[in-house]
C-alpha cells in the first residue's frame, strides 16, 4: 500500500524474501483499510522481530515473516506471546483472514 512516510502503519520485518509467499496476507490488511509498510532486516527469531516491529509500530500491531512462518504480535502481549502464527502450510483463506484480523485489532473490532 502506498503510504506517506509518517503515517502510522502496521510494520511487516521480512527476514528473507518473502513477500510473494505472504502477499495474502498483505491483501488481507488491505481489504481493512490499514495501510502497512515492508522492511527488510536479517535474524531468525521471527517471534521477536514481529514484538519489535509492533513496538515501532504507532499502531501497535508488527508483522514479521520468513519463509516457514509469519506473526502478526500486539505491544500489549508479552514478548514470548504472539497473536498469531502462521506456516507456509497455511491455506490462502486463512492466510487473508489473518491479515484482515491484523488489521481488525487495530480498529479495535471482532476477528473474523
Amino acid at each position: 500500500m502506498n503510504i506517506n512516510q509518517d503515517s502510522p502503519v502496521i510494520i511487516i520485518t521480512a527476514l528473507s524474501e518473502c513477500q510473494p509467499l505472504w502477499q495474502e496476507v498483505l491483501w488481507g490488511i488491505e481489504e481493512e483499510g490499514i495501510p502497512w509498510r515492508w522492511q527488510q532486516s536479517s535474524g531468525v527469531d521471527v517471534v521477536a522481530h514481529a514484538w519489535q516491529a509492533a513496538n515501532q509500530s504507532a499502531l501497535l500491531v508488527g508483522v514479521a515473516c520468513d519463509n516457514e512462518k509469519l506473526v502478526i504480535h500486539y505491544r500489549n502481549l508479552p514478548a514470548s506471546a504472539p497473536l498469531f502464527t502462521l506456516t507456509h502450510h497455511e491455506d490462502l483463506q486463512s492466510r487473508r483472514a489473518a491479515g484482515n484480523n491484523a488489521a481488525r485489532l487495530v480498529k479495535g473490532i471482532p476477528f473474523r
